[in-house]
């Protein structure tokens, strides 16, 4: 019996003793599988395919490119004449007033209804003091012909009335229902024809007239507010890239040429007397209201003689090709104008924005471009005689 409890003691011993061994060899082993699967994946680790391997040194970095309007809003200074009395070219009854205290009223559309009959608001650049008829020519009939061109009718670019002119006024007159030139009125048209408007477009202030009034020829129909003489651009935009502009006024467009200081032309004047942006400045109170001569314009501006902050959109007729470097890549700069080094050649640009620890520059022609810069400029050269 005690031979046997012995002999089963060392059977016990020498079981937990080969246990532990074998654990002892499981570690040593996963160790060793480790070691040779990290071993391994150095040995055998990819290497990077050369097309992804920059060909450019260090002290180089590629450039992006991307097309740059210079898109942005500008604020003109509007200055006011004065305001305009309006009046009736016939004698009758109002049957029908088309306008309102604050409205729009543009050449080509009717004002009011006398008699029935729609009478045509039409702005001539010389108001109407004669009866025109076919062959005569003059400053007015110029005018005439200038108005209904612009309306989208067929007349004469010329200073002659003729039976073009006739059938233009006539299109014009029927589009809206007013009365038309015709055999019995001999052709002929005379300041009673319509009512004269001192621009293409005004903005009326107050209507002295009322439905169912008889009014005579001469007498008072309304008055408007002052219609814009020019627009002055601020002197901020010298600051911005240079170039020819377009000028955005209600989804209109305008051509505004490089260097531009004020704005006279007729086109521009009446897109900005109709525009909402203008029609809110002069209409919100004296805030908006500057005055031109010491004293203070009314509210409306309709006082004349003041000036209208007016902001509209504007941007590069032709977009230019931006590039963008870092800011280092700069040297020999001045304003608007620097150099970069490419390969450690000088490079005249023009510097057109900054912005997030970036420079947007451009280059002067196309066979000028580049697609990547020196981060540090490689060369003092000067470069300002191609750059400007």
């Amino acid at each position: 019996m005690g031979w046997r409890r012995r002999t089963t003691a060392r059977k016990g011993s020498r079981t937990v003793r080969n246990g532990v061994a074998a654990s002892i060899v499981v570690l040593l082993a996963l160790v060793m599988v480790v070691i040779g699967v990290g071993g391994g994946f150095l040995l055998t680790r990819s290497k990077i395919p050369p097309s992804l391997v920059s060909s450019t040194a260090a002290t180089t970095v590629k450039v992006a490119s991307a097309p740059f309007d210079d898109s942005r809003s500008v604020t003109l200074n509007v200055t006011l004449g004065q305001s305009a009395t309006i009046t009736s070219p016939v004698s009758g009854t109002v049957t029908r007033i088309a306008i309102r205290a604050g409205g729009v009223l543009k050449s080509g559309q009717a004002a009011f209804d006398v008699n029935a009959q729609p009478m045509l608001a039409l702005h001539t650049s010389v108001p109407p003091y004669r009866s025109l008829t076919s062959g005569m020519r003059g400053t007015d009939a110029a005018a005439l012909n200038a108005a209904l061109r612009r309306l989208g009718q067929g007349a004469p670019d010329s200073d002659w009335m003729t039976w073009d002119t006739i059938t233009a006024y006539n299109a014009l007159a029927r589009s809206v229902g007013a009365r038309q030139l015709s055999r019995d009125s001999g052709w002929a048209i005379d300041p009673g024809w319509f009512v004269w408007l001192p621009a293409d477009s005004v903005t009326v202030k107050q209507v002295a007239v009322a439905v169912g009034r008889r009014i005579d020829a001469g007498q008072d129909l309304f008055t408007t507010s002052a219609t814009t003489v020019k627009a002055t651009l601020p002197k901020s935009v010298a600051d911005i890239v240079a170039g020819n502009r377009k000028l955005t006024i209600d989804k209109r467009e305008f051509d505004v040429p490089d260097g531009t200081v004020e704005l006279t032309d007729p086109a521009i004047l009446a897109a900005i007397d109709g525009s909402t942006a203008f029609r809110m400045a002069s209409l919100g109170g004296d805030s908006a209201m500057t005055a031109g001569t010491g004293s203070t314009s009314g509210g409306d501006g309709s006082d004349g003689g003041g000036t209208v902050s007016v902001s509209y959109s504007w941007r590069l007729a032709r977009p230019l090709t931006a590039l963008t470097v870092p800011p280092s890549a700069i040297y020999d700069a001045s304003p608007g104008k620097g150099c970069v080094s490419v390969d450690g050649t000088p490079t005249p640009v023009s510097i057109i924005a900054s912005q997030l620890g970036k420079t947007m520059v451009a280059v002067d022609g196309e066979t000028m471009t580049f697609d990547h810069v020196d981060v540090i400029p490689r060369t003092a050269e000067h470069c300002s005689v191609q750059g400007g």
